[in-house]
């Protein structure tokens, strides 16, 4: 019931390991499980065979607590042999639902690095998590109501290394950001506005600093107007 598993899935064992702080949980599905196909959607897909797979899960107090599984292939009789969704867990990810969760309310205050340390998982795999989820956000995003931009640069790191900033003056929305302030950040902001529906030429007003690069960026990126204005 905590874990919210439904029919046909069901916890096999468990196991505890004071010393090691370590729970384990183990999951199975009950033969004759049928299963929805992941790629037309299809119920009652026979299991064709199975692969053995792990996840992180939230702690349980100071124990890590981890999910394990046989998760079925399905035949398919159009798609063929496909791997299940899990339920705890988008495809591909080591880490449950649950887990990237608290990533994600974590790295709303915290530097990733710092996250890392906290749950004991490397930057790298979390930063996995961050990617998956902001790239799928991204791919609903309508910029086509975008008139109005500003344009600002801030410091990436120690050095002469900066991150420039595209953000809708009338939504207060970052709408794209990339490192560099050259004057290729604004053909890369165009690009990046159009394909999530937007139009360089809808564009009414830019406000920016203007250092030599952004007039340039302005003027050959997609606002000869707006640069020479």
């Amino acid at each position: 019931m905590a874990l919210g598993l439904e029919s046909p899935w069901y916890v096999d064992r468990t196991e505890f390991d004071v010393g090691a702080k370590r729970l384990d949980l183990y999951l199975d599905f009950r033969q004759g499980g049928r299963f929805t196909c992941p790629e037309c959607g299809k119920d009652g897909c026979p299991a064709h065979d199975t692969t053995e797979k792990t996840w992180r899960h939230l702690d349980f107090f100071q124990h890590e607590a981890f999910l394990h599984a046989r998760v079925p292939r399905v035949s398919c009789d159009g798609c063929g042999v496909k791997l299940v969704e899990v339920p705890w867990a988008w495809t591909g990810s080591g880490f449950t639902l649950l887990f990237e969760a608290l990533i994600l309310a974590l790295v709303k205050s915290m530097p990733v690095a710092a996250i890392a340390r906290l749950v004991g998982e490397t930057d790298t795999r979390l930063w996995r998590v961050l990617h998956h989820y902001v790239d799928e956000a991204r791919a609903e995003v309508s910029h086509e109501d975008v008139r109005r931009v500003g344009v600002d640069e801030t410091s990436l790191r120690r050095g002469h290394e900066y991150l420039t900033l595209f953000v809708d003056m009338d939504q207060a929305r970052v709408l794209f950001a990339t490192e560099g302030r050259e004057s290729e950040t604004f053909r890369a902001f165009r690009e990046d506005l159009e394909n999530h529906g937007g139009r360089g030429d809808w564009i009414r007003e830019v406000c920016i600093d203007m250092p030599p690069a952004y007039r340039k960026g302005l003027r050959e990126g997609f606002y000869p107007v707006l640069a020479d204005s």
